[in-house]
């Protein structure tokens, strides 16, 4: 007797899933598993980003950048979870899951930025301040990714928006 293994599979990933619109929740643990598996299996140009985003967050307090880099393997959804929270204001994940249930999905769409952004040289703010100053002179949208904040060209959008 041969026994299969079956993947288990997030209701937004089976075709079976229910058609109401995603929640804050949903999108919240969508983009923590992406942020998952592009820190531990994902090319160097995904992975970096994913762990930048971690370690700035103190999501593991006490690593180094390089540290977090070999051990990627390591690292487990909770710690993206909390990564989220903390560039959402808050402590950790404990406190951000509930708010989330009476936030409309608007407030998190900062999440939903295009996946095929990263292929273009775009520009990063320290600030989301002087990334609006930049956007005003120079065109484009500012999307915020934590504390920090990118502007991406007017018609790099038109080309990536799904």
């Amino acid at each position: 007797m041969r026994i299969e293994r079956v993947p288990l599979l997030h209701p937004a990933d089976s075709a079976e899933a229910p058609s109401r619109p995603p929640t804050a929740l949903d999108l919240v643990l969508r983009q923590a598993r992406r942020l998952h598996r592009a820190a531990q299996a994902g090319p160097l140009l995904q992975a970096m980003p994913a762990l930048r985003r971690a370690h700035a967050a103190g999501a593991l307090p006490g690593r180094s950048l390089s540290a977090l880099f070999r051990e990627r393997q390591q690292l487990q959804r909770k710690h993206f979870l909390r990564t989220l929270a903390v560039e959402a204001g808050y402590l950790d994940w404990e406190r951000y899951r509930p708010s989330l249930a009476s936030l409309p999905p608007q407030a998190v769409d900062h999440l939903k930025m295009a996946d095929g952004w990263h292929a273009f040289l775009n520009h990063w703010f320290s600030t989301e301040t002087e990334a609006r100053d930049y956007a005003r002179r120079h065109g484009g949208t500012v999307h915020c990714v934590g504390t920090q904040a990118v502007v991406i060209a007017a018609d790099e959008e038109v080309t990536h928006v799904a």
